[in-house]
Order: C-alpha cells, then structure tokens, then sequence
C-alpha cells in the first residue's frame, strides 16, 4: 500500500519504522502510528482514525489439516504456532454465528513476533496459527492454506491511526490517512471474493 501511496504522490518521502513496540507519538516525533487492538481500547491522548477491522482466521496447511475440524476442542493436541505474547500464556479466543465462545490454549512449537515467519511456518504444514485475514486470503485461494474451522472465529482487532491532532495535520500525512482507509475497503472486496464472504465481514490486515 504505501509503494503504491509514493506512485500516486511522487513528491512525498516516508520514513517507517516497522515494529512491535507500542512507539511514543509524540515523544519520538512520529506523524502518526498504525495499530491493531482488541478491544476495549485503552483511553489516550493522541487523535485515532480508524481504518478498518482486522479479522482473523486459524489456518493450517491441507497437509496437516486435510478436512476442516468440528469443534474447538478437536483442536487439542494438532502443533501450533503464535504470535510471541508477554506472559507466554498461549490461547486462542474462538466465536460461532450463534455468539458461543471457546478458549484453547497450547503449547507452540514456535512463538515469534515476526507474522511472515509464521505464515511461512504454516505453509510447509508446522502448526495450525492464528493471522490475519488479509495476510493469507490469496494461500486460502491458491489452496496452499486451508481453514482449520470454518464455523469459529477468532476475534478481531481495530485497524487504526493515532497521531498528536488534527488541526496540525500537514497535507502528506491527510492524504496518507485517506489512501490507506480506501485501499483497506479495495483489499477487503478482493478478500471477500476468495472467502466468499460478505466484504463487512474481512479487513485489510
């Protein structure tokens, strides 16, 4: 998306700094951070704009999941992989179209806070993991991923940019913020298509 941003915009430079920490604003000089939190969000003072919804899917290669499971707990005892977590208690938090929830939790063969490296994990079939939709619609597609329990999912997160105030917005950062919101709402019809899902449904990231 932003090499896209520097085609349609030639005379904006950007600089990012892509990481897990939660950056200070406006301490470090930052123009504006994107997020994704779960709800509820915590109270700041920062301006936010939110982009979109990030929904979230278990996948896992065809190789080890070769037909979808039925319930949560046919999830005990399949290897795993996640997303590094502070403590290290992994769980995954599950949702059905009829509003049940279910926790499962596990033991991870790997934990680690680089998301590509759990998507390629999951392709030669290490573990079930837990990623973003927009991530991996086009392995859902492709059939090189499968979904690991079509009828549950895991919650999702609020896509979104903080930055110190709107009044003092330059011009680049505006354009930045709308660019993003209508490239979110394109890639969410593109995913759409592939889950065969309704595009309010799916998100961007």
């Amino acid at each position: 998306m932003l090499a896209r941003f520097m085609l349609r915009y030639p005379a904006v430079t950007l600089q990012l700094e892509s990481t897990n920490r939660q950056v200070d604003v406006l301490k470090e000089g930052f123009d504006l951070a994107i997020r994704v939190r779960f709800p509820p969000l915590a109270p700041s003072d920062l301006v936010m704009r939110t982009l979109d919804t990030s929904t979230q899917c278990l996948i896992a290669a065809p190789s080890l999941v070769p037909k979808p499971l039925a319930s949560p707990a046919d999830l005990n005892g399949l290897p795993s992989l996640d997303f590094k977590t502070h403590p290290g208690t992994h769980s995954w938090l599950l949702e059905n179209q009829q509003g049940q929830t279910a926790t499962v939790f596990h033991e991870p063969r790997l934990a680690t806070d680089d998301m590509a490296v759990l998507r390629e994990a999951a392709l030669i079939g290490s573990g079930i993991v837990q990623l973003p939709t927009m991530m991996i619609w086009q392995d859902i597609e492709a059939g090189r991923l499968v979904q690991v329990l079509p009828g549950w999912q895991p919650r999702a997160g609020i896509i979104h940019a903080v930055f110190p105030s709107r009044r003092g917005l330059v011009p680049a950062v505006r354009a930045l913020l709308d660019f993003l919101a209508q490239e979110c709402a394109t890639q969410r019809g593109f995913a759409a298509e592939a889950f065969k899902t309704p595009p309010s449904q799916l998100s961007c990231s």
